[in-house]
C-alpha cells in the first residue's frame, strides 16, 4: 500500500546514527533537543529586454546538517576531531584537599612522576588558595617537610607541625583507567553515512517513521564545548556531499514507511 505523505507532520526526533564505510557504527544521538537540514541552491537570473528576468539558471545545491544534543557523545566528538576513542591507561593531574591526622594524610590515588618529587602539598590558605609550599624529603621530615611513600597513598609530616583537621592542597599525576578522545592537529573531521529517524503524523492521526538518510556527511571540525552554570550540550554540524562510491548525486533521502 502506497504511503500518502501529502499532508505529514514531523512529531518528533528520535536519533541520529552515523556509520563509517566499514559500517561500523560511529555513534548515536538520542537527546536531541534540536536538528535542521538547510538546504540552498545558486540562482542566476536570466534577463531579456527591459531587464526583465525571463529565465533563471540553477545550480550549486547544498545541504547543511545541524543540531544539538543534550548529551555529550565521545563518538560525535571524535567524528567532529577526525580521532578515534582510545580506551587505556593515561595520566591525568589531580588536585584535591587533604586532612592531616595524626601527622599523616592520604591521597586518592598512587602518584607517579619522578621519584622524591611525585607530590606538591601546599599550605592551604584561608580563601583556598594555595599557600607556601612544603619539601619533599626521602626519610624522616622536619619541620616543613614531608615523606610519601611510592607505590602507595601515604603521607607523613613533621610531628607537630598539623594539628588533626588541618587542611593542606596536594598536586599530583595518577595513572588512570579511562576513555580519551584527542584532538590531533594533523587529523580532520569525518565524512560518515547519518540517518536520522523521526517521528511523522498525518492529519487524520495516522503515525509513521521517518528516516533521512544522508549518504555523506562531511562533519565540521568546528565548534564549542561551553562550560558553565548549565549543562554542557553538544552541537555538531555536518555538509552533505554528492558522489562518492556510490556514484549517486543524491544529497539525501527522506523515507517514510509504518
Amino acid at each position: 500500500m502506497a504511503v500518502d505523505v501529502s499532508k505529514l507532520i514531523i512529531t518528533q526526533i528520535d536519533q541520529i546514527m552515523a556509520f563509517n564505510n566499514a559500517n561500523d557504527l560511529e555513534f548515536i544521538m538520542d537527546e536531541l533537543t534540536d536538528a535542521t537540514i538547510s538546504n540552498s541552491e545558486d540562482r542566476v537570473d536570466i534577463t531579456g529586454k527591459g531587464g526583465r528576468i525571463i529565465g533563471s539558471l540553477k545550480r550549486n545545491k547544498s545541504v547543511t546538517i545541524s543540531g544539538t544534543n543534550g548529551l555529550l557523545v565521545g563518538g560525535a566528538l571524535a567524528a567532529q576531531t577526525g580521532t578515534e576513542i582510545e580506551q587505556g591507561t593515561y595520566a591525568v593531574r589531580m588536585s584535591e584537599i587533604i586532612v592531616v591526622n595524626s601527622n599523616a594524610a592520604t591521597i586518592t590515588q598512587e602518584a607517579v612522576g619522578t621519584t622524591g618529587a611525585e607530590v606538591q602539598i601546599y599550605v592551604k590558605n584561608p580563601n583556598g588558595s594555595c599557600g607556601q609550599a612544603l619539601e619533599q624529603v626521602a626519610d624522616t621530615p622536619q619541620t616543613g617537610q614531608y615523606t610519601y611513600t611510592p607505590g602507595g597513598k601515604a603521607l607523613a609530616f613533621f610531628a607537630g607541625d598539623y594539628e588533626d583537621g588541618t587542611e593542606l592542597i596536594a598536586i599530583y599525576d595518577a595513572q588512570v583507567e579511562s576513555a580519551k578522545i584527542s584532538n590531533d592537529s594533523e587529523k580532520y573531521s569525518k565524512t560518515l553515512r547519518m540517518y536520522i529517524d523521526v517521528t511523522c503524523q498525518d492529519n487524520c492521526d495516522n503515525e509513521y517513521h521517518g528516516q533521512f538518510y544522508i549518504p555523506r556527511a562531511d562533519f565540521s571540525g568546528t565548534f564549542d564545548l561551553t562550560f558553565g552554570n548549565d549543562p554542557t550540550t553538544h552541537a555538531f554540524e555536518a555538509t552533505a556531499l554528492a558522489g562518492g562510491c556510490t556514484g549517486s548525486t543524491n544529497l539525501w533521502d527522506f523515507i517514510v514507511f509504518e
